[in-house]
Formats: C-alpha cells, structure tokens, sequence
C-alpha cells in the first residue's frame, strides 16, 4: 500500500536524516548523542546506533561505542524475528563498522583498520548504498588519527576513485598529504576543496582551513 510504503520511509528518514548529517559534519558529540524515535522500526533505531557509536569511536568513548554495539546488535536480533527478517542480512555492514569503532576508541588501532579495511574491500566488491558513507573513508580516517599518515592518503585517494569529491574526502586527503609532507598533493586537494565550494555560505572549520591554505599558498607564490 501507498501509505504504508510512506509510512517506512518516513520512519527510515527519521534516522537516517540526523545520522548521516551529524557524521558527514564531523560532529562526533552529536551523533553520540542521538536517540532513535520512540516508535521506530529496529532497523531503523539500528541506524541511529550506528551513527552513536561512530560519534563515540572518533571520541575515542570505549564503553559507550561497545554499549552502541550491543544495541544495535539487539535491534539486529528483533529484526531477524519480524516481518522484515530478510533486511537482518543487509545490517553486517554497520554492524562490523561499529566493531572497527569498538577497537579504535580501545587503542586497538591495526584491528580497526583490519576491520574497517575488510568492510571496505567489501563495499568495493559488492557496492553501497547512494548515500552510504564510505567504508574506505573511515578507514583512511582511522589510519589518519592513529598516525599514519602515508597510509590514509593512499585510501582516501583510493575511495575517491569511487566516490569523487566528497568534501571530507578531498579535506582528509589534504590533511594526510600535509602530515605526510607531500605539499604539492596536500595543495591539489585543498584547491579543489575550495574550488568545490565556490560560493557557498559554509561555515565548516575545515573550509576556512582549506581557504587559509589556499590563500597563503597563494601569498607566498608572490600573486
């Protein structure tokens, strides 16, 4: 029915809207915070404890990432046994990036990348959803934060070859190439981070960054 169709999408934006904003915005202490909606679908509350326990893996919060975990692996088990079973195959995606999470906020750093990096290969095989974030993103994020540098441009410009100029990408890409003293690339990425937003109003931290970059590259070239 219609209405009913509706109805689910509705539910599933409910969670979906918030969780992929406050990610894709880097803030990590409101994704953390977020909570599903009283009468939501566990597929759906599942979304929003994805998003948590990517908010609380960046925050580097072990026991709430690992309670993140466990919630969404209950919303799992109710799904398995509803009417929307065969959705429960289709949730291992999250479900292994929130353990990639786990071993990071734990200082596990390789079994993160080893984790997110399987995820990653996976999506590359298989495909993702249109607005999914990246699993190679956040596995360049991952190696970028544990002090690798070399490691996560190489996967940042890996994921870009499937999803091209995404703005945390071309931002992770320039920060990696800038820790990793490669200063032309670092200066290729920010350009096109700034050419990307031309005009636009934002006021991202990372922009200004980018456009301080940009500007002082362009001070000292004598211009």
């Amino acid at each position: 029915m219609p209405g009913h169709d509706m109805r689910d999408y509705l539910d599933m934006a409910r969670a979906g809207f918030p969780a992929t904003y406050d990610i894709e915005m880097r803030h990590w202490k409101e994704a953390a915070a977020l909570e599903p909606a009283k009468d939501a679908k566990p597929q759906n509350a599942a979304i929003t404890y994805w998003a948590r326990a990517v908010g609380s893996g960046h925050l580097k919060d072990a026991a709430a990432t690992k309670q993140d975990l466990a919630r969404y692996d209950a919303m799992v088990a109710v799904v398995k046994k509803s009417p929307d079973a065969y959705l429960a195959e289709f949730m291992d995606t999250d479900h292994d990036e929130i353990r990639a999470w786990v071993a990071f906020a734990e200082g596990n750093n390789d079994e993160a990348a080893k984790i997110m990096g399987a995820v990653a290969d996976k999506q590359d095989a298989h495909g993702k959803g249109e607005v999914e974030i990246p699993a190679r993103e956040m596995l360049a994020d991952i190696l970028l934060e544990s002090g690798h540098p070399e490691q996560a441009l190489a996967e940042y410009e890996r994921s870009m070859t499937i999803d091209p100029n995404r703005f945390n990408g071309l931002y992770g890409a320039a920060r990696a190439a800038e820790m990793a003293k490669q200063s032309a690339t670092a200066e290729k990425y920010y350009a096109q981070l700034v050419k990307n937003c031309a005009g636009a109003t934002s006021d991202r931290p990372e922009l200004a960054r980018a456009k301080e970059q940009v500007a002082g590259k362009t001070v000292a070239s004598g211009n």
